[in-house]
């Protein structure tokens, strides 16, 4: 089964958030952060397409996105989702700051741009 996060919400909504990134250590940190949190974890993709295929079946909240990953990168699977549902909310969780990557992120009209190490970021995207 592929990752699904799944959050209830202080006004009783359930947020659901897909997780993809290619690195197992990285999938394992972020969803600690987001168990902590309250979320409850269903599910990973690990490259862009497979987070693409999930999004398609579940049709998440949220999606949080690596940009740099074996297979298809995060830029390319957030094309992908935001083809299929324009409305889609895409957090970028990366390293990379190279203007051309924040570039490309902002003409994604994404949710936003966080480094990997800022988990408050995250989790004050998801929550409001």
């Amino acid at each position: 089964m592929k990752h699904l996060l799944t959050k209830i919400l202080k006004d009783g909504t359930v947020s659901r958030v897909l997780v993809v990134d290619d690195s197992s250590f990285m999938r394992k940190r972020i969803i600690s952060v987001l168990e902590k949190a309250g979320h409850l974890v269903a599910g990973q993709a690990a490259d862009g397409s497979e987070g693409y295929e999930l999004y398609k079946k579940c049709h998440p909240d949220y999606v949080i996105m690596d940009i740099t990953m074996r297979g298809t990168d995060g830029i390319t699977g957030a094309r992908l989702i935001k083809a299929w549902d324009p409305g889609a909310r895409i957090i970028f969780m990366s390293l990379m700051t190279d203007p051309e990557i924040v570039r490309q992120v902002k003409e994604l009209n994404a949710l936003g741009f966080i480094r990997k190490n800022e988990h408050n970021g995250l989790l004050n995207l998801i929550q409001g």
